[in-house]
């Protein structure tokens, strides 16, 4: 039998666990607990999940600390024993997320969980999606939060911080990033965010994005563009050429997507950086300049590259551009000129790169007189990078 059970909050020892250490012929935790008892083994998680694993024949008692339940990777082990159909028992205790929530009076249906503990990608798919968001730390989460939320104002989300939870010392304040970044708080921390912002449709009308006349994807051809990047959540897309942003800001709101955008033109820039703020825009980065030395200073691994201007020097670089890529990545590049359409095709082929092409028209008409009113024809190429290249 395998017995796992939570430490709760508080320093790495096992005085809140109310078992009978006795019954269990070893004990495992981490290496950082404290405990003089003499069958305790202690490791990372790769050992013990081994060790629990070659010794199933005895009585076994794996101890986490704060919850097993809650982002704890007992989880693996867990799984592991199920498949094998081997007994195991969970003994829960009080984890930071439970605590945190039953002092403000929130409910765990109205909160998203986010882990940021070791990681540096947050889950766009959660974060500031329902009306609180609850974030597991580590120091550096507060930079990372800072970053993620650049566009947002400071009134959109307010911050709850829980300090050395099980602690003597443990404490709640109301905190912003900035203070964060500027006085650490104490380890291990805890954040409760409350989103104070409506999320707008996930269609965004034109008169919703900032932008100059002629320099937006008009809505059928932007959900076209994105729909042929087929994007996945929380996948890194480069927007070059981004004019007025709105393939990217439909990209964030429609798939939950980290974006960085490339724009040459101040102005349009400056639209961007507005419709990005207007439309809660979260985990993007705006580059202003000639994108074609921007990309080149980026150095992120883009799983999407869409291109909806640049001009020659952009096109010219489409194969740099691919081999930028991440392996299995897609790139959309659209055009409304031959000329350039020439270009893509021609600097592709020499470069010995497969594409597909796909040429795009609608027709509207005038609700008075019902007269056509045709646009330009938009191409498009589509290139799709195997994972073998």
């Amino acid at each position: 039998m395998v017995t796992i059970a939570g430490s709760g909050m508080g320093g790495y020892n096992f005085n809140n666990i109310n078992l009978d250490f006795s019954k269990y012929e070893i004990i495992f935790c981490d290496k950082n607990f404290q405990t003089d008892l003499a069958n305790v083994k202690k490791g990372d998680f790769k050992f013990i999940k081994e060790v629990i694993l070659d010794n199933l024949d005895k009585e076994i008692l794996y101890i986490v600390s704060g919850s097993p339940t809650f982002f704890s990777g007992a989880i693996l082990i867990l799984n592991a024993l199920k498949k094998q159909n081997i007994a195991f028992k969970i003994v829960d205790n009080t984890s930071s997320l439970n605590y945190m929530l039953a002092h403000e009076g929130v409910s765990v249906i109205k909160t998203g969980i986010v882990t940021l503990h070791g990681k540096t990608n947050i889950d766009l798919e959660v974060f500031l999606v329902k009306d609180y968001t609850f974030v597991i730390c580590d120091k550096d989460t507060p930079r990372f939060l800072k970053e993620a939320t650049e566009f947002l104002d400071e009134d959109d989300f307010s911050i709850t911080l829980g300090e050395r939870f099980g602690y003597k010392e443990e404490k709640f304040s109301t905190v912003t990033l900035d203070s964060m970044i500027k006085y650490p708080p104490k380890m291990p921390f805890s954040l409760l965010i409350k989103r104070n912002f409506k999320t707008l449709s996930n269609i965004s009308s034109e008169d919703t994005i900032e932008h100059e006349n002629g320099m937006i994807t008009k809505s059928y051809k932007r959900h076209i563009s994105l729909q042929n990047l087929d994007l996945q959540s929380n996948q890194l897309l480069w927007d070059i050429g981004a004019g007025s942003g709105s393939v990217s800001i439909d990209g964030y709101k429609r798939y939950k997507i980290k974006t960085i955008l490339f724009e040459k033109n101040e102005k349009r820039a400056y639209m961007i950086k507005n419709s990005l703020s207007k439309h809660k825009i979260l985990n993007t980065k705006l580059y202003v300049g000639e994108a074609s030395d921007s990309y080149k200073k980026e150095q992120s691994i883009p799983d999407r590259i869409f291109i909806g201007g640049g001009g020659f020097k952009v096109i010219s670089e489409l194969d740099y551009l691919y081999s930028r890529l991440a392996d299995g990545g897609l790139m959309v590049a659209n055009f409304v000129t031959l000329v350039h359409l020439t270009t893509a095709i021609n600097t592709l082929k020499k470069a010995d790169i497969d594409f597909d092409i796909k040429s795009i028209s609608l027709t509207t008409y005038k609700m008075n007189l019902l007269m056509p009113e045709p646009e330009r024809i938009m191409h498009q190429i589509v290139v799709k990078k195997e994972k073998n290249d």
